[in-house]
């Protein structure tokens, strides 16, 4: 399973995520580009904020922290550059899986919208084609909302905080796991009334400690960006900062392993902006690209200038603890309680994220809204069971997972490109 998750994962998927960016960089890129008025135009509406909120609480991670240390130390400070461009070519795919999810939801007896890559999938490809493949991604993805969004995060989670705060970590896990629960037995609407309130907390918490970092130590920005451009050119950085970007959202689990869980392209974030109220699959695509912007181009770039500026060696193995070591080199003893709260923070969202996609999953499945009702008591046995014992093989089972996601959905995106390249058309051609 090793050896086929690392030809999947390490091969043959970077090079499907990477043509399929450019191509629909050249197929719609030049479209938005041409017609910002109509882009600023569709980021507005509440409802498609809330979506934006739900698929970000399972894209933000521990990855924003150690992924990007990681891709420093493979590559040096030109590892940086590339992962700008690897996001220019993700936000592409976001936008395009978004529009097909838009374009192939279904309504329930209530009037809630339902959506995702297994009904695009399943339109896509057609027949019992479809059908078939539709069914094994929505299975996949159940999976993956056990694994890499219960057990590994819940993992991630305890680690730091038994580790700074003496927590134990069966307390940690109950509590997340608990929480998460409770929330979506109220339903999805809570589910996003929660991640609306995490996800800005987070994100300003970690910003906010990443620029008291670049305030203090100001006079070395420029020589970390000049770093940057001038080392973004050899073969070492290009792939090390493409690695780093693939493999970002599996480091912000806390393991510095080659996890390719690139969101953009997995085809999880569609089921998400699915449920947003937009009479265009275009707009709210373009929510879908300054997901990316958020997650990689803002947060990454923060933290990548943080780790540059503060002066530590960057060397070793990398990860969590670079990152630590860097943001302690210059906040001092604040660091390491700062980041742990983070990565708890982190964690819960994306448990409480992926088990809604996991609910999806079920719902597409069984076809039974009450079959949802099991996501309940698999959250909180996950999280503890992640928490108390997380065994390594589920990292490998979750590369192989998360791979054949992913290229399910970018081929079933590339089949399905003229619809894209259609609503594209309309929206932001449209007098």
């Amino acid at each position: 399973m090793e050896r086929i998750g690392s030809v999947l994962s390490g091969v043959l998927l970077p090079l499907l995520l990477c043509g399929a960016g450019v191509y629909f960089l050249f197929a719609v890129g030049g479209k938005i580009l041409r017609h910002p008025r109509r882009a600023l135009g569709a980021i507005r509406g509440k409802s498609a904020a809330r979506a934006l909120a739900v698929a970000l609480a399972g894209t933000l991670g521990v990855g924003n922290i150690a992924g990007v240390a990681t891709a420093i130390v493979l590559g040096g400070a030109g590892a940086v550059f590339w992962m700008w461009v690897s996001a220019c070519l993700a936000m592409l795919l976001k936008y395009a899986e978004i529009v097909l999810a838009l374009r192939t939801r279904r309504y329930d007896a209530s009037g809630r919208a339902h959506g995702g890559a297994m009904l695009y999938i399943k339109e896509g490809f057609g027949g019992r084609l479809g059908k078939g493949l539709a069914a094994a991604f929505a299975v996949l993805c159940l999976l993956c909302s056990f694994t890499l969004g219960g057990v590994i995060q819940s993992s991630a989670a305890a680690e730091a905080m038994s580790g700074v705060f003496h927590m134990p970590p069966l307390a940690v896990g109950i509590g997340i796991g608990g929480l998460a629960a409770v929330i979506l037995a109220r339903g999805s609407a809570k589910v996003e009334n929660a991640c609306i309130a995490i996800v800005p907390f987070v994100c300003v918490l970690f910003s906010v400690a990443s620029a008291a970092v670049l305030v203090l130590r100001r006079e070395a920005i420029p020589d970390a960006l000049s770093a940057i451009f001038k080392g973004a050119f050899s073969w070492k950085s290009g792939g090390a900062g493409a690695l780093g970007f693939l493999t970002a959202r599996s480091l912000r689990y806390g393991v510095a392993r080659g996890l390719v869980s690139n969101e953009a392209g997995c085809g999880t974030a569609p089921i998400a902006h699915a449920a947003a109220e937009t009479k265009s699959p275009a707009a709210q695509g373009v929510w879908g690209m300054i997901e990316v912007f958020v997650d990689t181009v803002l947060l990454c770039t923060m933290t990548a200038l943080a780790i540059l500026v503060s002066g530590v060696p960057l060397v070793g193995e990398g990860g969590t603890m670079l990152a630590i070591n860097a943001f302690g080199a210059v906040l001092g003893e604040i660091a390491a309680p700062t980041l742990s709260l983070s990565i708890l923070i982190f964690a819960f969202a994306t448990v409480l994220c992926w088990s809604h996609y996991g609910s999806e999953c079920l719902l597409y499945l069984t076809g039974k809204a009450r079959a949802t009702k099991w996501m309940i008591p698999a959250v909180l046995v996950c999280s503890v069971v992640g928490a108390v014992a997380a065994p390594a093989l589920l990292w490998e089972l979750t590369d192989l997972i998360i791979a054949l996601m992913a290229i399910l959905n970018i081929s079933t995106l590339l089949v399905s490109r003229r619809a894209v390249i259609e609503e594209t058309r309309h929206y932001f051609e449209s007098v």
